[in-house]
């Protein structure tokens, strides 16, 4: 049987082999991700980049005074450039960032600059909303802003000599910098002051009092009998057959070729060579990968037919340079090949699984049987939903009281906090298949519902409202979370605008990296 506790060593993900992964198939309850934004997923990016260009070159900033007054473009928005040059907006901006972060090196330098890119990008956009809606900063209001803001106070009020005797540069300076934050705080304003509906905090809530609570079977190809899985891998040996390796993996043909050589020749173990050259997690073990069906070992051949060379490859052997979709691989036999113990429990589920991914219909119209089976069971007999799964060998998944959440919202709960199994989860922004569960009345069964690769039976086991804490809470918290997704909205609209240009990294390696590479 193949081995189900793989040497392979966890690493970083980078490996030129793919082969896959030995541990116990099961399904785990939905973990909890955080949330993956736009900014974080280019910080890593840059970092990446950063790592590599100080390998093999040497990072040249290309702004230095003697170019302060150089004005370098990152993008546009609605046609209206997005550029840093000296004393406006963006250069604002970034000496603001500048001295809030207190970090240093690559990373800290790329936040700075991407923090002021974006709220440039977001200030332009407001500006240019201030105008389409004609809004003209009148010079009293201005007035009344700088005097308000505080930078010509003295003992907690505005002073007239601190304001004389500030230079022009600086008056103007200051005016420059307030008069562009008006139209913006204008906008900004207006969003805050759109009144709660209480008719959506009233539907919220119906919805709420809409959940109901679940029982349901899965149907899939783990259903499918032992004895036609063990007839079907009888009938179609080749995918099943089994052969123990160990590998050397290589990101290039000549290199490999040449370690293959040495190993021939005795000039080097293939263990050493393994734990010395070889790019994938099996190195630390001398390239002892253990034991892998023939259809798991294919998907590490860009030609297929060179896994028959492989498999007729002598014990204690090393096989030719063989090309992999990342790169290049030598193996060595451990073991002829043999085929696996068709009652092993585990070798029964793999071939479940290879009919599942490679021949669904050998198995999905079982399911359908078995779905119809079931119902049959339930609606033309006294017998209940879980004596009917018992009798058929399934596992009755019980979920609580849920909304009907298909919109995600995130007043309330959904599927994704109730359903450990993930079935109900899967299908939960389905607008017909939710329709179905929330017409069904307590003790009503569904219709044989498609989840992913599986099927689900579903009875409905109870209804309830929304208990008076929750209602609460909801309530107070509505204000809050409807003005922050008003924002959030505005941000979404901005950031993925069609007339909206973000060149930011291309820029940022080229002009303000200076980043070249020395070979």
């Amino acid at each position: 049987m193949p081995s189900k506790d793989s040497k392979q060593s966890q690493t970083d993900g980078t490996n030129v082999v793919k082969l896959p992964s030995k541990t116990p198939k099961k399904k785990d309850g939905k973990k909890v991700r955080q949330p993956i934004t736009f900014s974080l997923i280019l910080t890593y990016v840059i970092l990446g980049l950063l790592s590599i260009v100080l390998i093999v070159g040497v990072v040249v900033p290309s702004l230095g005074s003697s170019q302060s007054s150089s004005s370098v473009q990152f993008g546009t928005y609605n046609g209206e450039p997005i550029e840093f040059s000296q004393g406006n907006y963006f250069y604002r901006q970034y000496q603001n960032q500048a001295q809030q972060n207190s970090g240093s090196g690559e990373a800290a330098a790329y936040q700075i600059w991407r923090g002021a890119f974006e709220q440039t990008v977001f200030h332009t956009a407001i500006e240019q909303m201030a105008d389409d809606a004609g809004i003209i900063v009148a010079e009293s209001t201005l007035n009344d802003a700088i005097i308000d803001s505080g930078v010509y106070n003295k003992d907690g009020k505005f002073d007239i000599a601190t304001y004389e005797e500030a230079s022009v540069e600086s008056k103007n300076s200051v005016k420059k910098e307030i008069s562009d934050s008006i139209p913006t705080q204008i906008i900004v304003s207006d969003l805050q002051s759109v009144l709660d509906s209480d008719g959506e905090l009233d539907y919220i809530l119906s919805i709420g009092d809409a959940s109901k609570a679940f029982d349901f079977v899965v149907l899939d190809a783990s259903i499918y009998p032992d004895d036609a899985t063990r007839a079907f891998a009888l009938s179609n040996p080749a995918p099943f057959t089994l052969i123990d390796i160990s590998i050397i993996s290589l990101d290039d043909e000549q290199t490999a070729q040449s370690i293959r050589e040495q190993i021939v020749n005795g000039e080097i173990t293939f263990e050493q060579a393994a734990e010395e050259n070889s790019l994938d997690g099996f190195a630390e073990e001398g390239g002892k990968a253990g034991v892998f069906y023939y259809h798991e070992i294919e998907t590490n051949f860009t030609d297929t037919e060179q896994v028959n060379e492989l498999f007729s490859t002598e014990v204690a052997q090393v096989s030719d340079v063989y090309a992999s979709p990342n790169g290049y691989a030598l193996y060595r036999v451990e073991q002829a090949p043999f085929f696996p113990d068709y009652n092993d429990s585990d070798v029964l589920d793999d071939v479940r699984a290879y009919i599942q991914a490679n021949n669904p219909d050998v198995t999905q119209s079982y399911v359908a049987e078995k779905g119809e089976q079931l119902l049959s069971m339930v609606n033309d007999s006294s017998m209940s939903f879980s004596e009917a799964a018992d009798e058929l060998g399934l596992t009755v998944n019980s979920v609580d009281l849920t909304p009907p959440n298909v919109g995600e919202t995130s007043y309330l709960m959904g599927f994704s906090y109730t359903d450990q199994t993930g079935y109900l989860q899967a299908v939960s922004t389905d607008v017909d298949i939710m329709k179905e569960l929330y017409a069904l009345k307590e003790g009503e069964v569904s219709s044989l519902i498609a989840s992913g690769d599986s099927s689900i039976v579903v009875q409905v086991t109870s209804e309830g409202e929304m208990d008076e804490q929750t209602r609460d809470y909801i309530s107070m918290i509505y204000p809050y979370v409807n003005q922050q997704s008003i924002q959030q909205d505005l941000i979404n609209t901005i950031f993925t605008a069609d007339d909206y240009e973000d060149n930011f990294l291309t820029v940022y390696l080229d002009k303000i990296m200076g980043i070249t590479s020395q070979q």
